[in-house]
């Protein structure tokens, strides 16, 4: 979590769940700056993708480099998940339209989480 949303959360008596909780559409570096180390190792999409119905691609952050006067611009890397499958070996990419569409934190639904074998 970043050095200010942790002065935010002391200073209001611990508000976690009202700002990751929040309705207002959020740009990618604004949801990311909330997160525990500034979204590292999260897993996030967009609401355009899952109001499509795509709800098996998403990015997994590996790192973050938040710029601005309140933290509301920079870059944003990490590996590209779409329908289920790894993209570019699993290599990170830059995460493009962060600023362009609003961003949520990526749940996997339990439809797409495999089934445990089931031992015999």
């Amino acid at each position: 979590m970043s050095a200010i949303a942790k002065e935010v959360l002391i200073k209001t008596g611990n508000a976690l769940p009202i700002i990751t909780k929040s309705t207002q559409p959020k740009s990618l570096y604004r949801a990311l700056k909330v997160m525990d180390g500034d979204g590292v190792g999260e897993a996030v999409t967009t609401t355009k993708l899952l109001n499509k119905g795509f709800t098996d691609c998403y990015y997994k952050v590996t790192s973050v480099k938040l710029r601005g006067p309140e933290l509301n611009h920079g870059k944003a890397y990490g590996v590209e998940v779409w329908k289920g499958k790894v993209l570019n070996e699993g290599k990170p990419v830059e995460i493009r339209g962060g600023l362009k569409w609003n961003w949520t934190k990526y749940t996997p639904s339990m439809e797409h989480v495999p089934a445990a074998p089931v031992k015999a």
